[in-house]
């Protein structure tokens, strides 16, 4: 009698986990519906993008998240009402400007570039945030601006 209730015990069990193992369906993921006047904005300022996908961030701006002509990673992010507020394009570390490579390589000789990204926003010069990796594997993050000069 003790081995029968065991055996339905072990068998139960076996059934319970057997079926917390089957794999749920995932969500469907929900289509940010974009405001007419931000996608206005972002088709006339980027008619070439390609692969775009677009977000909301933590303080009700949309930010778009694509391919720009020139096939490097671009973000764009723009208020409600259509403005843009900021906008990112990332760099391999080769593809720097030779300017900002000349000026990083004559402050910095024994660094290597690891990261660049150009940022832009209404109001402010233009300026790279360049990453750099030095011979003892230490980190520095550096701001470039257009004209080659470098502020830590």
């Amino acid at each position: 009698m003790k081995n029968t209730f065991f055996i339905l015990i072990s068998g139960l069990l076996i059934s319970i986990s057997a079926n917390a193992q089957k794999s749920k369906k995932a969500a469907p993921v929900k289509q940010l519906q974009v405001p007419e006047n931000v996608s206005n904005t972002f088709q006339s300022l980027y008619s070439s993008a390609e692969n775009n996908q677009w977000s909301k961030n933590y303080s009700g701006n949309y930010v778009a998240s694509f391919t720009n002509a020139e096939h490097q990673k671009q973000t764009a992010e723009f208020s409600a009402s259509g403005a843009v507020v900021k906008s990112r394009v990332d760099y391999p570390a080769d593809a720097l400007p030779g300017n900002l490579s000349t000026a990083v390589a004559a402050q910095y000789p024994s660094v290597k570039v690891a990261e660049a990204s150009k940022l832009q926003m209404p109001g402010v010069a233009p300026y790279y945030k360049v990453k750099v990796i030095g011979s003892d594997n230490t980190t520095k993050e550096l701001l470039v601006s257009e004209d080659g000069t470098i502020s830590e």
